[in-house]
């Protein structure tokens, strides 16, 4: 079993240590506050401290054993697998916070409003509130919902434009498509640190502070993508999860990768990146300061781990 996990250890990535440490510390955090699994509706028999924690023990022995066996295997949709093993697990990661959400804060003692009255001071009141009234055009709510989710595609842009663009040999692509899954991987992962520790609900949930109205009830509306994103936030958006905005964090990661693979492709991917960072405002799902704080936590963290984990060589090898 030890030299079997050793011949492993070459595919082992950065990527794979990063999701390790994050998943390790999750799973620890409700032993500190086992009430915090009251918050869930439904609860299963992985709600409880130490079942949590056991699960998160064989998510880790899945981590260092899956992705890098998959990345060995010779048939690229086997290594496509394993390179981008690790973003397949954020729904698991981000489902989690609506317990761990709860572990150092009561439900709704969020940081809301520091934010709010730091808005109030920079701007002189809530961009979100003012632009949305100031313009309630459907054609622009659709616009903007549309460019909000292309979030959830942004990652298959920067992978289509490393692997069709340029003259690279396979071997320089699958390095740059390790290299982006890392950033992905660190920008990610520290987001979702920061909402167990810094819950902020942003905008959207204006209507339960007493600040404005539901967006139904202030007559914003759209059609087709606006549907889509009142289902998913319906069926899969939580509470506490917006400071600093992954969305703008995780999509900036694709942005600036295709951004240096692909520059005949910058003007639309630059366009398409801009309005996802405006719609996150736009659509009250977000802070002003929540938009500034995913750019630069974004940057920060990919100047990081490109400082301290080296290139990977042919995306395949270990990459620090």
């Amino acid at each position: 079993m030890t030299d079997a996990l050793a011949r492993l250890r070459p595919w082992r990535q950065g990527a794979d240590w990063i999701a390790v440490v994050y998943a390790l510390t999750s799973g620890l955090y409700p032993l500190l506050n086992p009430t915090c699994f009251d918050v869930v509706a439904d609860p299963g028999p992985l709600h409880a401290p130490l079942p949590h924690l056991l699960w998160h023990l064989v998510l880790v022995g899945v981590i260092l054993v899956v992705p890098p066996l998959l990345r060995r295997q010779e048939r690229w949709p086997a290594r496509l697998l394993g390179v981008i093993a690790i973003p397949l697990m954020f729904p698991i990661f981000y489902a989690e916070q609506e317990f761990l959400g709860v572990v150092f804060r009561d439900f709704g003692d969020s940081f809301d409003p520091w934010l709010i009255q730091l808005e109030e001071r920079l701007f002189g009141g809530q961009p979100s509130l003012a632009w949305s009234r100031h313009m309630p055009w459907p054609w622009l709510y659709e616009l903007m919902e549309f460019a909000y989710f292309t979030y959830y595609v942004f990652g298959l842009f920067a992978l289509a434009l490393i692997w069709r663009t340029g003259q690279r040999p396979a071997a320089r692509n699958w390095a740059l498509t390790a290299a982006m899954v890392r950033d992905l991987v660190a920008v990610m992962l520290t987001c979702y640190a920061w909402y167990t520790f810094f819950p902020v609900w942003g905008p959207k949930y204006f209507h339960y502070l007493g600040i404005a109205g539901s967006i139904p009830e202030e007559g914003l509306t759209g059609w087709l993508f606006h549907d889509i994103m009142v289902f998913i936030h319906a069926n899969g958006a939580l509470s506490g999860a917006a400071f600093p905005s992954s969305h703008v964090a995780g999509s900036m990661v694709s942005w600036w990768w295709g951004w240096k693979v692909a520059p005949r492709h910058r003007w639309w991917l630059t366009t398409l990146w801009v309005l996802l960072c405006l719609s996150i405002v736009y659509c009250r799902y977000h802070y002003v300061v929540d938009l500034i704080a995913g750019v630069a936590w974004g940057g920060l963290v990919m100047a990081l781990t490109s400082r301290l984990m080296a290139m990977p060589r042919d995306g395949l090898r270990n990459d620090g």
